[in-house]
């Protein structure tokens, strides 16, 4: 067995206020290209975890989180360095979060980049569906509101593909 439950903290940190239990079962996992990577996704009574598990090591970093939704697991990128977490929320919204397996911190809000087209705010929840649709030169490409965009995750910006 890669990881076992036992291995992954009860809790899991988002930042410095909040703590919330989301490991009581695990929902999906998924190795990286390069095999030195485990992502593992965790539920527990009401909330949605995406950890990152360096293989050698075995000790899960936070590394997304879904209050009152479920996360599933998206694209690795092809240098193994970042992941794509896919995350549906209560109200039908589905946003992702990039992860970058060098950047990994203690809480969520120190790992995760939010995936955010600049009209995110502008668009109503039900129609924030973001899908990614592939990694390429590092960079990932995604679709939201019928529209393609690009996500550094140097810059952490978004842009209009073309």
């Amino acid at each position: 067995m890669l990881v076992g439950i036992g291995d992954v903290p009860s809790t899991i940190r988002v930042d410095q206020q909040a703590e919330f239990g989301a490991a009581e079962r695990f929902r999906e996992a998924s190795l990286s290209p390069d095999s030195a990577w485990l992502a593992v996704v965790t539920s527990g009574a009401a909330h949605s975890a995406g950890w990152l598990v360096r293989m050698e090591a075995r000790q899960p970093r936070p590394a997304a989180f879904q209050y009152g939704g479920n996360i599933t697991i998206g694209p690795w990128s092809d240098d193994a360095r970042r992941l794509v977490f896919v995350q549906e929320g209560p109200a039908g919204g589905r946003t992702l979060t990039v992860v970058d397996a060098e950047r990994l911190g203690e809480m969520v809000e120190e790992s995760a980049m939010p995936v955010r087209s600049p009209e995110h705010d502008e668009l109503a929840p039900e129609e924030r569906i973001y899908e990614a649709l592939a990694w390429s030169n590092g960079e990932l490409l995604f679709r939201v509101g019928g529209e393609r965009w690009i996500f550094d995750p140097d810059s952490e910006e978004a842009r209009r593909e073309g």
